[in-house]
């Protein structure tokens, strides 16, 4: 089966969480900075008021400083007009010229004050007047001075107050507001991301569940391929049997029943242990074990079918250390490796090599024979899997005994590897627990 590679699947994770933060990110930027320019407009159009105010009461209040009571009037009537102004006050050289006293004022109580303030002497020397934006209690405000002339001369300061209360208010719910869209388009967004992940899912086990059944379906094809060539062999020589035949000719006619009896019982068994793996019922019986008084024998055994096969046959007799393992199942795991790198090497060389390592006991099966490519690498160890290619089509297999292999290499607490190059060859590499 070929499975979707790991980076292909986290893309679309990766692609839908970049997606949110952009679409995020956007939307909050792009509030953020119309927000922050409707602030700063407010802002001049307020200053812009406050100035046109301060002109007009300017013009006016120079005829109006000998009369404070018409003066007094006058900054009430501004101060109902425009509900912005938080505090008019107009002020007058004190008489020791330290000093401003003020002589009428939107707080009546603040008649007759007098300041001596930094600001104050400033706005005196500046014809332009000054403004700044100062933050009182949490309140900002425009605070602007202006000097009022009169021929020539310097009669008096007005102080204006403008309150932005009102629209840092406004700013700030709009700001509310867009965050809250911007959560509710994130919360949206995520809801979108969890549901296209959920499809992915949902694609990915589609695509994994149509190769599997068109791996059981090849499985089915090659199972009834397995079972019927030895059954009609079988069928054949029993009635061969039933014929006139000589002792010699009935010795070779049950030879050849037990050998094709011996590929039935040997598809069951991997059907089986098929089965009891999944469900986690394969029987272990983990103890001591001779890996030598285990592998001496195949050696002799796939040694003599490899000469037969024009194969050269490498092994170096040496003591084995013991292993912890069931030596039943070692043994299975050894013959599919023998019998694969005989089956599967055309020409050439077969060697069996152990070593230790790091407290394992190494078995390796090194053949010289077809090799596997990276992309059937990549699938070796699966379920019903075969490499597929010209010279793979007349060797006969069911695709199940690397994958059975590997299973009861690791539920004995050791695994199975391989290494290989097409056209060169194949190391299988079975690891064990070395006996303490």
């Amino acid at each position: 089966m070929k499975p979707l590679p790991l980076i292909r699947k986290q893309s679309v994770v990766v692609y839908s969480i970049f997606l949110i933060l952009v679409v995020t990110a956007v939307i909050f930027w792009n509030s953020y900075y119309s927000l922050k320019k409707f602030e700063e407009s407010t802002d001049a159009l307020l200053l812009s008021k406050a100035r046109l105010a301060e002109e007009v009461f300017g013009t006016l209040s120079s005829d109006l400083l000998s009369n404070p009571d018409r003066l007094q009037q006058k900054v009430k009537e501004l101060k109902l007009g425009e509900s912005d102004i938080a505090a008019i006050i107009v002020y007058v050289r004190s008489e020791n010229g330290e000093g401003f006293r003020s002589i009428a004022s939107t707080d009546q109580e603040d008649v007759g004050n007098i300041r001596s303030e930094f600001p104050y002497f400033l706005a005196w020397e500046e014809e332009a007047g000054s403004a700044y934006i100062s933050n009182d209690s949490g309140v900002r405000y425009w605070n602007i001075f202006r000097r009022i002339d009169s021929d020539g001369e310097r009669k008096g300061l007005v102080f204006f107050r403008f309150s932005l209360a009102e629209n840092d208010a406004f700013v700030r719910s709009a700001i509310d507001r867009v965050y809250g869209v911007a959560f509710v388009t994130l919360f949206l967004v995520f809801l979108l991301l969890l549901h296209h992940l959920r499809f992915s899912r949902y694609a990915i086990r589609a695509l994994e569940l149509e190769e599997v059944d068109r791996m059981k379906d090849d499985f089915i094809s090659m199972a009834s391929h397995e079972l019927k060539s030895p059954m009609t062999i079988i069928r054949g020589y029993v009635d061969l049997l039933g014929s006139e035949c000589g002792p010699e000719e009935r010795k070779d006619y049950i030879g050849k029943i037990s050998m094709n009896a011996d590929r039935l019982t040997l598809l069951v068994d991997d059907l089986l242990d098929v089965s009891r793996l999944e469900q986690g019922r394969l029987p272990m019986r983990m103890t001591e074990t001779d890996l030598g008084g285990i592998l001496k024998p195949l050696i002799v055994d796939y040694g003599i079918i490899a000469q037969e096969k024009g194969l050269k046959f490498l092994f170096e007799d040496a003591a084995f250390p013991a292993v912890y393992a069931d030596p039943e199942r070692v043994k299975q795991i050894l013959v599919n490796l023998l019998s694969n790198a005989v089956k599967y090497t055309p020409k050439g060389t077969v060697a069996v090599t152990v070593k230790e390592r790091a407290g394992r006991v190494i078995v390796t099966v090194a053949d010289t024979g077809l090799g596997i490519s990276s992309e059937d690498l990549k699938n070796l160890f699966s379920k019903f899997y075969r490499v597929k290619s010209e010279q793979t089509e007349q060797i006969t297999g069911t695709g199940l005994g690397l994958w059975i292999s590997r299973e009861i290499a690791r539920k004995m607490e050791g695994d199975l590897e391989v290494e290989s190059i097409k056209g060169v060859g194949s190391h299988f590499s079975l690891f064990l627990k070395r006996m303490n």
